[in-house]
């Protein structure tokens, strides 16, 4: 029977082999960065402090960047969730036939995590690190995402690992290689790579000792279920204590890729769509630039033999007097206006091809922290039709396992928090369109109070509505906590009877205040008949 935490061979042998099937894509993916950004995946070899091959424009960069922002900006909207609890209803039927108002009790609790998780997310690297995930899935087209840590999350380039897959595309496990500092690793680990360091090593500063690490996802199958099993091995040793058995929808990493390559373990960039206008506007660039450089040059000619001297004319000043004729001296020009007008034609018509796909005059994001249902809305279906439906495929596969794992991650490192029952409550990943879906549901409870008013009469919603269920469901879609802000039902019972009490006791006195007034009426004329000598106050 095959270990769980092992590939049957050591993991850099297998690393190694994968890596030769690697080159072709790779080379692919340096060759978008350079018409892009080439930082994003720089020549082999690359160490930091090296030189970068420039390119001639920013066009790229600007496709890249714009367009992995709105990407960004619809996964994870700014105040809004990024997933939704939903219960299923038909397996609380019974439940809230027993207690009507437990539906929306239970809708204001999982509002509450909701809130919980979106807070927690924002306390961490999670949009840069997604952003650069997704400018790497859009030039090289495959990026590997490891989350270990909630904190930590990191976006892998493909040049440092490796990924199998099956027909389907399924990833059947996939190597990670990264050279590690012995002085950043854990104690225990570092012995066990100091045991297999060569002896010119050991005499090294421990800081400057470096070592190969390959960390392993392998799916496989435990009773019954598909989990992956997460490992680290150095030199075919696992690291103790590295070993991690994960559900099939959490997996630590997660080797990701934007337009599949069924059959084939690495898939296809966004920026490869899109090459030959790429290349144009690179080239066109690259000749525009020169040409400025030329048509910049100023040089000046005296004609041989001339009465024009060439020294005072270069030692003139301004509005000097010279002898001789101005037409003895000639000015290098380059007749090439018309040629470089039809190069600067031909790119901005790559331009603004190149526009169109990646969104570069879609400016319709504000930057503020509220932005409007209509706006999202408008920027999603602009995804849509530019990328040609790679937008939700994206959002349903990578970012719901981002967003799972987050979750996961969260719920382990607060006890507090009771994981979510999954036969009651269903998880669903959230875009920034359906992120309305909230406010969808919230516009619907208004209007359902407005059309019961306009058809049965004013006042007739207060009557037959609950106020308190109304307001929790309310709350809910909203995201607020309604405790303190809301009076709760037995506070308005509470008030409800004092107040009835108040007026009980101000009917009581109003009633005994006619005979009271009475008596001193006819007190008072008995007074005054028995001695009428006395002038009364109001004579």
């Amino acid at each position: 029977m095959e270990e769980p935490y092992s590939l049957g061979e050591p993991a850099q042998a297998v690393y190694q082999r994968l890596s030769a099937e690697r080159s072709s894509p790779v080379d692919t993916a340096r060759d978008m960065a350079h018409l892009t950004i080439p930082s994003e995946f720089p020549p082999e070899g690359y160490k930091t402090g090296d030189k970068i091959g420039a390119n001639n424009q920013s066009i790229g960069a600007w496709c890249i960047n714009t367009l992995a922002s709105a990407l960004m900006f619809m996964a994870f909207p700014p105040g809004r969730p990024m997933l939704r609890f939903e219960p299923v209803e038909h397996k609380l039927s019974e439940e809230i036939k027993q207690d009507p108002q437990l539906w929306g009790k239970v809708k204001l609790a999982l509002a509450r995590k909701e809130i919980e998780h979106r807070k927690r997310a924002e306390t961490t690297p999670l949009r840069s690190t997604y952003t650069a995930h997704l400018k790497q899935l859009l030039v090289a087209g495959n990026c590997l995402w490891q989350h270990e840590k909630l904190d930590n999350p990191i976006a892998h380039r493909m040049d440092t690992y490796v990924v199998k897959r099956d027909a389907k595309g399924q990833a059947l496990f996939s190597i990670l290689e990264e050279t590690v500092s012995l002085a950043g690793m854990e104690e225990d680990h570092r012995e066990v790579v100091k045991t297999r360091l060569s002896d010119k090593l050991k005499d090294v500063p421990l800081w400057e000792q470096t070592a190969k690490i390959y960390t392993v996802c392998k799916l496989d199958t435990e009773d019954g279920e598909r989990v992956w099993h997460y490992w680290q091995e150095h030199e075919g040793e696992v690291l103790p204590g590295t070993e991690v058995t994960a559900d099939f929808d959490n997996p630590p990493m997660y080797p990701d890729w934007l337009i599949p390559v069924y059959g084939q373990d690495w898939g296809r960039s966004y920026c490869e769509q899109y090459r030959g206008d790429l290349y144009i506007v690179e080239a066109n660039s690259s000749s525009l630039n020169d040409g400025a450089a030329i048509a910049a040059l100023c040089l000046l000619f005296v004609k041989p033999g001339s009465r024009t001297s060439a020294k005072q004319v270069k030692e003139a000043q301004n509005l000097a007097v010279l002898s001789g004729s101005a037409d003895d001296i000639t000015v290098f020009r380059m007749d090439k206006s018309a040629d470089f007008q039809f190069v600067s034609n031909h790119l901005e018509q790559a331009v603004r091809r190149l526009s169109r796909a990646f969104l570069l005059q879609t400016a319709i994001v504000r930057d503020a922290e509220r932005v409007t249902k209509e706006e999202i809305a408008r920027l999603g279906n602009e995804l849509d039709k530019a990328m040609g439906g790679l937008y939700s495929e994206l959002a349903q596969r990578t970012q719901r396992h981002v967003v799972l794992r987050v979750v996961r991650l969260h719920e382990e490192e607060d006890k507090s928090l009771p994981p979510v029952p999954e036969d009651l409550i269903r998880i669903s990943v959230v875009t920034g369109i359906d992120a309305l879906g909230a406010t969808t549901e919230e516009d619907a409870l208004v209007s359902l109070g407005g059309t019961i008013n306009a058809v049965f009469g004013p006042g007739t919603a207060a009557k037959i509505m609950d106020p308190s269920d109304f307001t929790r469901r309310l709350s809910a879609e909203k995201g607020i906590q309604p405790e303190g802000l809301i009076k709760s039902p037995e506070a308005l019972a509470q008030e409800e009877e004092a107040a009835m009490q108040a007026a009980q006791q101000q009917t009581l006195l109003d009633k005994a205040a006619g005979p009271l007034a009475g008596q001193v009426g006819r007190a008072l004329g008995d007074q005054l008949s028995t001695n009428p000598s006395q002038p009364s106050e109001a004579q």
